[in-house]
């Protein structure tokens, strides 16, 4: 499989004919009513009031996907009930061109136009949204049209919720404003508009502290809400994102922001839970109860979330802002933007004093491990695994693939690039510089210039612009690195860089691991289903196929013992007869097993290591 990157030139220039054209129409008066009525409706209300309207007709739009999440979601299609009026309120022609556009004729609406649809929101993640009888978690991606050719122009929200119950009175709580009884917001543009999420509800808990004059809001919504442990786990979260925050915000420049808001939401009846970034605030969804075990994956995922304050909606790559919410907006950078941050939040949760020295090299173990146990890594680059996450970042898929076989994370290898080159350029500077000044160099020289689009202070940076980074702060030569293991597909040198602090990478057979039949599989009614096959490996040599169900081993049935203690029977090298159901069809293949692999992996520090390499380690993790 061969996935190609598009030229770097066409990635920075996609966007612009249509933010030009935008900044140059006469701005429209563009004012957003939400209506929370039938909270067990799951429905929204929207209404979107236009005025001084002198032109002949207005598409509305709907976006394909949310800033943060790259895949095409369609939100258009929870979209019903639309109608438009005039400022006679006399109906107006409308028809659908495409998928997320509705195509409104304005000659006879007066200069006023109104629209009216309604959404159905029942999805609790950071892409979409959720109304019930709890609260309302709205990502306004998935809720409000953008009036084509007008994203820049200043827009109102007026929110109405759900009158009083039981509970008391329903609270909106947002990015927008510290008061939770406002209703009314004002923001510079549509873009600022959906990277603003909000929740509505009577059943959340509130805390908030300062750092350099600036206020961090903590709101949990739990399903739990008499909880009698709820206040100490509240201020058990407080203050690990206190020490968070502290240690990022010394580490970078204050963000152009008064106040911050963490909107975390603790749902055990979920599928999966997720984080997403804002400018203002972040959104993170716990697959759990609010417990001590679902603090600390809070406080987790929320040093992540909070490095992006900084690394991609400020810092950010040419194409992620102005965005075409119409379509894919491809980067190449997305291994930095997310996987570096990821690198971040491990050094930071260190930093703070909220992990150890052997949990952060730990982490980074857990990172090579997962690496080295893609086969993709032999055929996809850090640079085509952004490129192409619009194919598997969370997008639903319907046709088979061999993602399995054929990609990496670009989160994941981005996190081992980022402690990669975070020890390159200390080792090479003697320990004066790290990543931590290259971050900071990219930072004063792209988000802190002037503004290039009506969007942000600022402009974006190319591929190109991160090894000019590297190289500037560095004073080496980088190119040879991006070559290699940015660009290209070599082996990462884990060995080499963390030798040069004086540690090293172990790798161990768990003592009761069974032999490879090299497959991923899932449990059957009858046995095990493949689900992949890996190349090269035991079962491929011997003709197994995906989709093929695993009912015996050697006769012993796989319906009532699971694969791996079958497998323990037998040393690596044995052939060993597996019953096998293909289309229907009953089938007997012998397996030459191989051993089992190292899927264990460790860092610890080098017996051998000088005092120079000592000290740039203490200077790396901090003094134990």
């Amino acid at each position: 499989m061969v996935l190609l990157l598009l030229p770097a030139p066409c990635l920075g220039a996609q966007n612009r004919p249509t933010t030009q054209a935008e900044e140059a129409a006469p701005p429209l008066e563009i004012t957003y009513h939400l209506r929370l009525a039938r909270p067990t409706t799951h429905i929204l209300e929207v209404e979107i009031d236009v005025g001084k309207v002198d032109q002949p007709s207005l598409d509305f739009v709907l976006p394909a996907w949310a800033p943060g999440r790259y895949a095409i979601y369609d939100f258009a299609k929870n979209v019903q009930d639309f109608e438009a009026e005039g400022a006679e309120a006399q109906a107006l022609s409308w028809s659908q061109p495409d998928k997320a556009t509705w195509h409104v004729e304005t000659q006879a609406a007066g200069g006023t136009v109104r629209v009216r649809y309604r959404v159905y929101a029942n999805d609790l993640t950071g892409s979409f949204s959720q109304f019930d009888s709890t609260h309302a978690s709205l990502t306004p991606a998935s809720i409000y049209m953008y009036v084509a050719g007008h994203k820049p122009d200043p827009v109102t929200l007026a929110v109405e919720p759900p009158p009083p119950d039981a509970r008391g009175s329903w609270q909106v709580i947002s990015g927008f404003t510290l008061a939770t009884d406002q209703h009314t917001f004002r923001a510079p543009n549509y873009d600022r508009l959906i990277d603003t999420p909000m929740e509505v509800s009577a059943e959340c808990r509130f805390d908030q502290f300062q750092n350099q004059g600036k206020t961090f809001r903590v709101v949990v919504h739990s399903d739990d809400d008499e909880d009698k442990e709820a206040p100490k786990l509240l201020a058990k979260l407080t203050g690990g994102l206190q020490k968070i925050v502290a240690s990022e915000m010394a580490m970078m420049p204050a963000p152009d922001f008064d106040h911050y808001t963490f909107l975390f939401h603790f749902a055990p009846d979920i599928p999966e839970g997720d984080g997403m970034e804002h400018l203002n605030s972040t959104v993170i969804i716990i697959r759990s109860d609010f417990s001590d075990d679902s603090v600390r994956e809070a406080l987790e995922t929320a040093a992540h979330e909070f490095f992006h304050v900084w690394n991609v909606k400020r810092l950010r790559p040419a194409t992620l802002g102005p965005f075409d919410y119409t379509r894919e907006d491809y980067s190449p950078s997305l291994w930095f933007v997310e996987g570096i941050t990821s690198y971040y939040a491990y050094a930071h949760l260190l930093r703070a004093g909220l992990r150890t020295r052997d949990d952060f090299l730990q982490h980074l173990a857990g990172e090579i491990h997962d690496l080295e146990m893609e086969p993709g890594r032999k055929l996809m680059s850090a640079e085509s695994s952004s490129f192409h996450a619009w194919f598997y970042d969370r997008s639903p898929q319907v046709q088979e693939t061999n993602f399995a076989n054929s990609t990496i994370s670009y989160y994941n290898k981005g996190a081992l690039l980022g402690m990669l080159l975070d020890l390159e350029i200390r080792a090479q500077t003697r320990g004066e510089k790290s990543l931590d000044d290259v971050m900071r160099w990219m930072y004063g020289r792209f988000y802190e210039a002037p503004a290039a689009t009506y969007y942000l202070p600022g402009r974006g940076y190319q591929e190109k612009d991160i090894l000019d980074a590297l190289n500037a702060v560095s004073g080496g030569d980088f190119r040879e690195f991006f070559a290699r293991y940015v660009e290209g597909t070599a082996p990462l040198p884990y060995a080499e860089d963390l030798a040069r602090v004086g540690l090293k990478v172990s790798t161990t057979v768990a003592a009761d691991a069974p032999p490879s039949l090299g497959i991923l599989g899932q449990p059957a009614d009858t046995g095990v289903r493949i689900t992949a096959v890996r190349e090269d490996g035991a079962a491929d040599r011997a003709g197994l196929s995906r989709d093929d169900v695993l009912t015996a081993v050697d006769q012993l049935s796989l319906a009532t013992e699971d694969l791996a203690t079958r497998l323990r029977m037998y040393p690596p090298g044995a052939e060993v007869p597996f019953t096998v159901q293909r289309h229907g069809r009953q089938m007997w293949i012998t397996v030459k097993l191989d051993p089992p692999a190292a899927d264990q992996y460790s860092i610890s520090e080098a017996e051998s290591a000088t005092p120079e390499q000592v000290s740039l380690r203490d200077h790396w993790l901090g003094k134990n």
